[in-house]
């Protein structure tokens, strides 16, 4: 008869060490995408685990990031548990660009819930950034951010203009050098004494 409360208190006390570790292990209400803090166009799908002990329903919900009042849109509700599966197709063109909170909520037999939030961004009417690549550096580290050297074309050196050379002038016909000067000259004034001796001889035979 002692043996079997001592069974029992062995049971608990297992029970008491493995409970942690089978929570543990117990899947999660979870959403698994869209990420935290995703930039949202169009139709997208949303998926996450709702597949928990004491599993009874799920809603999923969204509401504005600012929401004084606490008011959710019900997005989809399910009885049936998902395992990392789709949750819903959400058509975003159907609300104005801004940030939102997406909420999944799985209500539990016991009459509890859990629940998860996940900030998203809805961008239907902006372009979504494109990430800017990082520079990356080189193995020595020397180079980085140094801009790439260029070579400059060398000027052809100046070729000097060949000037022509002088061409001597062609011998003038008309000039005359002094010896032919003097040989006119001479010829010049024997013709004169040779009229003027004939004219001399004309009057002396006149005379007569």
């Amino acid at each position: 008869m002692l043996n079997l409360p001592v069974n029992l208190m062995k049971i608990r006390l297992l029970l008491l060490l493995t409970l942690p570790f089978l929570l543990a292990q117990a899947p999660a209400v979870s959403i698994t995408s869209p990420a935290p803090g995703a930039a949202l166009r169009g139709e997208v799908t949303i998926t996450g685990t709702t597949d928990v002990p004491g599993f009874a329903s799920s809603q999923l919900d969204f509401s504005y990031a600012s929401n004084p009042t606490d008011t959710w849109f019900a997005l989809q509700t399910s009885t049936q548990p998902a395992a990392d599966s789709t949750l819903a197709v959400w058509d975003t063109t159907l609300i104005t660009d801004g940030d939102y909170i997406l909420r999944l909520r799985v209500f539990l037999t016991d009459g509890t819930f859990q629940e998860v939030t996940v900030p998203v961004k809805v961008q239907n009417d902006t372009p979504i950034p494109t990430p800017t690549p990082l520079l990356t550096s080189t193995p020595d580290g020397l180079n980085a951010g140094l801009p790439t050297p260029f070579l400059v074309a060398a000027s052809p050196t100046p070729t000097p203009t060949p000037r022509p050379s002088p061409t001597p002038l062609p011998t003038n016909a008309a000039s005359l050098d002094q010896t032919a000067i003097y040989t006119s000259l001479g010829r010049g004034a024997l013709v004169i004494l040779g009229l003027f001796a004939f004219a001399g001889l004309l009057l002396r035979f006149r005379r007569y």
